[in-house]
């Protein structure tokens, strides 16, 4: 028997037609848009005009700066002019840093709101404004950046201000003299071909500045997006983009720090961990020091609840080197957990001291 199609069944079948289209409208978008953030999320970092400019200028150069010089346009040469940047992270996994890292929750609420921003228009970069950390040693900052440079999936470069005496280690030196050439900065940025990585400054309040030094120059011109989209290294002289650097600075005392750098950055002060915070940090460590060890057929998951609380009035500087010395501990009597009495004694005998005995 022939079945006549009912108006309902019509309707029915002209709805599921609509559907199917529209799926399909909805996956090729999805796949459109895919394609335009693997395509159009870069940086260009130079011109090849200006390339073949300063290849021309620095050819003559026989000085070790000018070779210098040419072994890193050489280099240059060979990456394309438009650097592929790393993909703007999920808001899930940043408030997954956040979490581990909850006295540091007000600045990853910054990078947060920049993340939204850039998913407005798929496959731009990420841009930040530079971060300034103020706070008293130990609390984590230079584990937090290493964690930030992870979760953006950008590598990390680190400079310390306590050991600069000048600006040409962070940016450069005219081959006029002896020992110069590129800096630092260009010289890992091109070997790394990251146009976003991220550039931690430590101790930005520890640079030693003075009438005739002042090693902090350099970053009047870098933490501002529109001079670092032209920015001359003095020791290559030719004009790279270096506006998408994502940046980290640290400092224990912010009034040490002058006023045209202070104003380029986001700040935030970063107060010690709580003793509940520090119970939530000693617990995530533990998890990261199993997991990069490899051990996790030989520890528990989880760091018991005793020796969290054991270290609650650390700081999180120590963690690291405390709970190894407390697996290792475990490790030779054959156990799975550790202890309270597997910690360095030092640590047990400074929580006494402080009546938590």
């Amino acid at each position: 028997m022939h079945k006549t199609e009912t108006p309902r069944s019509a309707d029915r079948a002209q709805l599921s037609f609509y559907v199917e289209n529209l799926l399909a409208a909805s996956q090729r978008s999805f796949d459109d848009e895919q394609q335009a953030q693997h395509l159009g999320r870069s940086i260009q970092v130079y011109d090849r005009n200006e390339l073949a400019q300063f290849q021309a200028f620095w050819s003559s150069d026989r000085s070790d700066g000018g070779a210098s010089a040419r072994k890193l346009l050489q280099a240059l040469e060979q990456r394309d002019p438009c650097w592929p940047c790393s993909p703007v992270p999920a808001d899930s996994v940043l408030i997954e840093l956040a979490n581990r890292f909850p006295n540091f929750a007000p600045a990853v609420d910054h990078v947060r709101r920049a993340a939204a921003l850039a998913r407005l228009a798929p496959g731009g970069p990420l841009h930040l404004a530079p971060i300034l950390l103020n706070g008293p040693p130990g609390i984590g900052k230079s584990a937090f950046a290493r964690a930030f440079a992870a979760t953006l999936q950008a590598p990390l470069l680190q400079f310390s201000m306590t050991q600069a005496t000048a600006s040409f280690g962070l940016g450069g030196l005219n081959a006029q003299y002896s020992n110069g050439g590129p800096g630092y900065l260009v010289r890992s940025l091109v070997e790394r071909g990251a146009p976003d990585a991220v550039v931690v400054v430590d101790e930005l309040d520890k640079a030693a500045v003075d009438a005739n030094h002042n090693p902090t120059l350099p970053l009047y011109e870098l933490l501002e997006a529109s001079t670092a989209a032209r920015y001359v290294d003095d020791g290559l002289q030719m004009p790279l983009n270096l506006s998408g650097l994502r940046w980290i600075c640290t400092s224990n005392e912010v009034s040490l720090i002058a006023e045209p750098l202070l104003s380029r950055c986001m700040q935030f002060q970063v107060a010690t961990p709580t003793p509940e915070q520090m119970r939530a940090i000693t617990a995530t460590v533990y998890r990261d020091i199993v997991a990069a060890g490899n051990w996790a057929a030989h520890f528990d998951p989880e760091l018991p609840r005793a020796v969290a609380e054991e270290l609650a009035e650390s700081v999180p500087r120590d963690l690291t080197r405390v709970l190894r010395s407390a697996l290792g501990a475990a490790a030779l009597a054959g156990r799975s957990t550790i202890r309270v009495t597997d910690l360095p004694m030092q640590q047990q005998s400074a929580r006494r001291r402080i009546g938590f005995a």
